[in-house]
């Protein structure tokens, strides 16, 4: 029961996450070719301090109803662009960004910084 609760409250962080997303690629240095220009989905990014996928599953209390920050790179997503699974040094979460209306072009392997 008690993990089930744990799955629960995960979930609800992520619920939360997709809707206030914001996704911007930092791919590269933006000077010169277009096709190293960082590229920016949703709305900008305002939380300064980075959280790591470890501690959002460590601790998902802390972090429901809160704005957060995460940093990695996308390691699988959907074909349409609505969900992808972002992975950092402590691990990996999956990332809906479906009921935020937006989606994006295919970006395995890239840099993404969500909020």
């Amino acid at each position: 029961m008690r993990k089930t609760k744990k799955i629960r409250l995960i979930a609800a962080l992520l619920i939360i996450l997709s809707v206030i997303l914001g996704v911007s690629g930092c791919s590269g240095n933006s000077s010169g070719n277009s096709s190293n220009k960082s590229e920016r989905y949703g709305v900008d990014i305002t939380e300064k301090e980075v959280t790591s996928v470890k501690d959002i599953y460590t601790n998902p209390n802390e972090y429901l109803n809160q704005t957060i920050r995460l940093e990695g790179k996308i390691v699988r997503e959907c074909g349409s662009g609505c969900w992808f699974f972002l992975e950092d040094e402590t691990g990996t979460i999956f990332v809906d960004i479906n009921p935020s209306g937006l989606s994006i072009p295919p970006k395995v392997g890239k840099k993404v910084v969500v909020e």
